[in-house]
């Protein structure tokens, strides 16, 4: 009869391996606690080597079983010596910001021959990924790029609604995020939504103006939570999205639950916007930290939004174009947020460790279903995720 000792050793043999870069983090200490549930042997990367070791020994004291090791190195000069030495399967990429990033940790990594997630909301990142095709083909090396809320979940959502209303052609699709103001939120966030705060956002086909970050301004309701204000955001959903869907106007937006937050920073977007050269990526960690004055206005509930409107051509009686305009909503309350954009990579690395998934670099697009994204969700308070549709 087999020991717990006996069971763990065989357990370190037949495991597969995946390496979290920045495994302790926002996002990839969930991820990293989500592999090993799932029976994976995952190795912790990151800077601060006690970090890394505290979320191990919160592992172990969880299930003793569990396969963590933690290995803290600089990424960028020694990431190649330790994929020979450690073999992983797999490396998940969460060191952002995505934004200005090059892709050398993901060329690396393919070139090792080892797969690769990332959880880039960057749309240039997303973009620039794509040149990294056939290096991936040659390796066999399947390669998954913005793994992520968005374009993960928006994409899902929009496969859903395709299917349940049987629509071809969406007249226009508005999709939003909003998180709560005392929601645990990292530098990188921060770093990501200050770099096109102020700045032209690039056109994209859907696109019916030139806009720019943080601007147009609109109040979204939500059913459960409260209302936010929206503002223009970047993501790869812009580029992405009509490759899969035909969308004759697409916008993407985020939105602070402090209204006065908010407005401040749309305050600094005008500044911006008319050629002060304020530099406000470069005091991230101060304004991370000035953002924290105003948790008191806020909770820890955030919330998504997926509108989308549909032409039903024309009326018999009156011979005017009927349409249907309904959104999709998802809140997470209880500082619950952060579990929902970790969830595509930890969906994809169950999937490329555990069957096979074809060479290649992939957008997240498509990749999962809202079903399987949901599914996944219920391992937590069932009250902290409310979805539906309006």
């Amino acid at each position: 009869m087999k020991t717990q000792t006996d069971r763990r050793k065989q357990k370190k043999v037949t495991a597969p391996t995946v390496m979290v870069l920045g495994g302790y983090g926002t996002f990839g200490s969930r991820i990293t606690k989500a592999l090993c549930k799932k029976g994976f042997h995952v190795i912790i990367n990151g800077r601060h080597f006690h970090q890394a070791q505290a979320l191990k020994h919160s592992i172990l004291e969880e299930d003793f079983s569990a396969e963590v090791t933690v290995s803290c190195f600089d990424i960028y000069s020694q990431l190649n010596l330790r994929l020979k030495k450690m073999k992983p399967k797999l490396v998940i990429h969460t060191c952002g910001p995505f934004q200005e990033q090059n892709t050398f940790i993901a060329e690396t990594t393919i070139k090792a021959g080892v797969n690769y997630i990332d959880l880039s909301d960057d749309r240039s990142y997303v973009k620039k990924m794509q040149s990294l095709n056939e290096l991936a083909h040659t390796n066999g090396v399947t390669a998954i790029t913005g793994a992520s809320t968005v374009p993960a979940l928006s994409s899902a959502v929009l496969a859903f609604v395709q299917d349940k209303y049987a629509i071809k052609k969406f007249k226009a699709v508005k999709i939003g995020i909003s998180p709560g103001q005392k929601t645990a939120r990292g530098l990188a966030t921060t770093q990501a939504v200050l770099s096109y705060i102020g700045k032209a956002l690039k056109p994209w086909p859907g696109s019916q103006k030139k806009r720019f970050g943080w601007q147009d301004t609109y109040l979204q309701n939500y059913p459960n939570i409260n209302s936010r204000l929206m503002g223009n955001c970047e993501a790869p959903d812009l580029d992405c999205l009509h490759v899969h869907f035909d969308i004759q106007q697409l916008t993407f937006s985020a939105g602070m639950e402090s209204k006065l937050l908010h407005r401040l920073i749309w305050l600094c977007s005008w500044l911006i916007r008319l050629g002060l050269p304020l530099r406000l990526k470069k005091h991230a960690p101060w304004l991370l930290k000035t953002s924290r004055w105003f948790d008191s206005l806020g909770t820890e509930d955030g919330g998504m939004h997926v509108e989308f409107e549909v032409g039903l051509g024309k009326a018999k009686k009156n011979n005017q174009y009927k349409t249907i305009k309904k959104t999709w909503f998802i809140e997470a309350t209880g500082n619950q947020g952060p579990q929902i954009p970790a969830i595509p990579a930890i969906l994809m690395a169950e999937k490329i460790l555990t069957q096979p998934i074809k060479a290649g670099v992939q957008n997240c697009v498509k990749l999962i279903t809202l079903e399987d994204y949901l599914n996944e969700l219920k391992q937590f308070d069932s009250k902290c995720f409310i979805s539906c549709i309006q």
